[in-house]
């Protein structure tokens, strides 16, 4: 479901063929914080092309006599990308494992709609908490050293979502979702150049490119 996802994502900023929108996931690395291997997105493409999903919209000649097909998002595709996003905004689990990947699209989101299941989310984030501080509670002042530590950390992370959906919720709810700067900058992989310092070029006399 995340490849899916993912893959309908990127062809909401236009058409491109499997291997441009592998290399735009790879940029945002998102094998880093998903379970997706971007080395089977091909696989899903396909299947996303066979349900309507995606369709073919031009072939484009490529180096050494090949032809490479061109996909876009369908109508039926736009509304599955909006069903998977409400999904995993309303899912249960950490942030990790169910936000990472959406939040790579928010701004494609229906956000009056993401505001509400923010909401619902910090509000089962504040019971999780309470609900830790019973047990802890029922334990007695002497838990054993492994239980304590587990708790603490429970704690420790259901707090850091919470404020971490907070901080989106703000923005969410503030008007200030955007969208990168400069898209044209993600066909040279966004990430990376914030990431990594610019190269210079020999014999500029340490001229900027």
């Amino acid at each position: 479901m995340k490849a899916e996802l993912l893959i309908l994502g990127v062809l909401h900023r236009g058409n491109f063929h499997p291997y441009e929108i592998r290399r735009r996931l790879k940029n945002a690395m998102v094998e880093c914080y998903t379970d997706v291997d971007v080395g089977t997105l091909y696989y899903a493409i396909r299947q996303l092309e066979k349900t309507g999903l995606i369709m073919a919209v031009r072939q484009e000649r490529v180096a050494r006599g090949g032809v490479r097909t061109v996909y876009g998002i369908s109508a039926g595709g736009r509304r599955r990308f909006q069903e998977l996003l409400n999904e995993q905004f309303a899912g249960e689990g950490p942030v990790a494992r169910t936000l990472y990947a959406p939040m790579l699209f928010l701004q494609f989101s229906n956000l009056p709609l993401i505001a509400d299941l923010l909401q619902t989310r910090i509000s089962r984030e504040t019971r999780a908490i309470r609900e830790i501080a019973e047990i802890r509670k029922q334990l007695g002042s002497t838990p054993a050293t492994g239980a304590l530590h587990l708790l603490k950390h429970l704690e420790l992370q259901h707090r850091l979502d919470r404020k971490w959906l907070r901080g989106v919720l703000g923005d969410v709810e503030g008007g200030h979702v955007r969208d990168v700067e400069d898209p044209k900058r993600l066909t040279r992989g966004w990430l990376r150049s914030k990431t990594q310092p610019r190269q210079r070029s020999r014999g500029s006399g340490g001229a900027k490119d």
